[in-house]
């Protein structure tokens, strides 16, 4: 299994309340040296029917694959049989919530040793997943998806304290289970044990998904029925695109709100870009229709890339450009990126950057740029002169 994580973004989401159905939405958050994108599940332990277990604490990872890996631990007690539950939503790749169960079954086994009879405490375990369909519309409405028509995983795997992984049997639609596995611990004398897990969702394409995001891409590169025209404020005459009220509007707050507001631009379906470059807007635009850059990222164009998608609120581009160009800090662009990420409040690249600067100082402070920071942010430069005298 490859473990080549992606890059773009971190979020933190809330813990449900024993017993909530309804799914906190997640919340963006920073830190520094992010170089992997992960999501924290939306979890909730729910206690046993006969003794309570404390919450587990649970990491959902999104692979390069598009494959899932749910990891974290879940803390049994001293009881005989316990059962854990901890649920999660996959909100952009599936819409039901997931039930991710730990069983455990405690059992006496007799070890023959030197001299006598010893008793050692062991117990089985069991991996469940479990699939809890939604529909698509409000439970008024006419309109229902039927069971089929959601996107189901097409393997789930899974591995206990560091095992071989094991696959998971669909046993129905939605439902999939491991067989019971020994979990051998001697003689536990603590109350509370430790089981380290981690699971593995994948979910493939199938042909008509790929063919409706060709077509999309397509509607786009092709400039089909466009209904929409951006037009540059460039000395080059008559260079503009097109593009789709109705999509751009669904991708980008910022577009809704222009085209659905009385504005100017609602009745001429004209738009003039003035403060974003061609060749910049164009890749904000093949990013809204295809979720990727017709080109890869680059030290040359991911800031004003990440300037583009914040004027737009296209929230995915900005946290790719701010992972790309964490990886992109070094000695001859740390100083210009710790001014332009404070300038535009990216605290993640600002906290590297320091820790780059301070680690550098000699070398930093003999830069021309050094003292341009000196000049025009004079805070900063305190800020950073301070992290290097720590």
């Amino acid at each position: 299994m490859d473990s080549r994580l992606w890059k773009p973004p971190t979020y933190v989401a809330e813990k449900l309340n024993p017993g909530e159905k309804d799914i906190i939405e997640e919340k963006p958050i920073r830190s520094s040296f992010i170089v992997r994108r992960e999501r924290l599940a939306n979890t909730a332990a729910l206690s046993p029917e006969k003794h309570p277990s404390p919450v587990p604490d649970f990491q959902v990872t999104e692979l390069d694959d598009g494959s899932f890996k749910i990891q974290g631990t879940f803390n049994t007690t001293e009881y005989e049989t316990s059962r854990q539950e901890v649920k999660f939503k996959l909100n952009h790749i599936c819409p039901g919530l997931f039930s991710f169960h730990l069983s455990r079954t405690s059992y006496q086994s007799n070890q023959l040793g030197a001299d006598c009879e010893t008793s050692s405490s062991n117990f089985e375990v069991m991996v469940e997943l479990s699939l809890e369909t939604m529909t698509c519309f409000p439970s008024s409405s006419p309109l229902v998806c039927c069971e089929d028509s959601h996107r189901r995983p097409t393997a789930v795997w899974a591995s206990i304290n560091a095992s071989p992984t094991f696959f998971l049997k669909p046993i129905s639609p939605g439902q999939w289970k491991s067989a019971k596995m020994p979990f051998g611990s001697h003689r536990f004398e603590l109350k509370q044990t430790k089981i380290p897990c981690v699971l593995y969702i994948n979910f493939s394409r199938t042909c008509g998904e790929m063919n409706a995001q060709m077509q999309f891409i397509n509607l786009y590169v092709n400039q089909f029925n466009c209904d929409v025209t951006f037009h540059f404020d460039t000395a080059k005459k008559d260079e503009s695109i097109g593009g789709h009220v109705t999509i751009l509007s669904v991708r980008s707050s910022v577009f809704a709100a222009m085209f659905q507001s009385g504005m100017q631009e609602t009745n001429t379906r004209k738009v003039c870009i003035k403060d974003i470059k061609p060749d910049i807007f164009k890749q904000l635009l093949h990013y809204i229709y295809s979720g990727r850059t017709s080109t890869k990222l680059s030290e040359e164009n991911a800031q004003p890339l990440f300037v583009a998608a914040d004027m737009y609120d296209i929230e995915d581009l900005k946290d790719e450009c701010v992972q790309f160009l964490l990886t992109c800090i070094k000695l001859e662009n740390a100083i210009n990126l710790m001014a332009w990420a404070h300038v535009h409040s990216i605290d993640s690249i600002k906290e590297a950057t320091l820790t780059f600067v301070e680690s550098r100082g000699r070398e930093i402070c003999k830069q021309d740029d050094w003292e341009r920071l000196i000049k025009s942010y004079p805070d900063l430069c305190l800020l950073a002169t301070r992290s290097m005298w720590k």
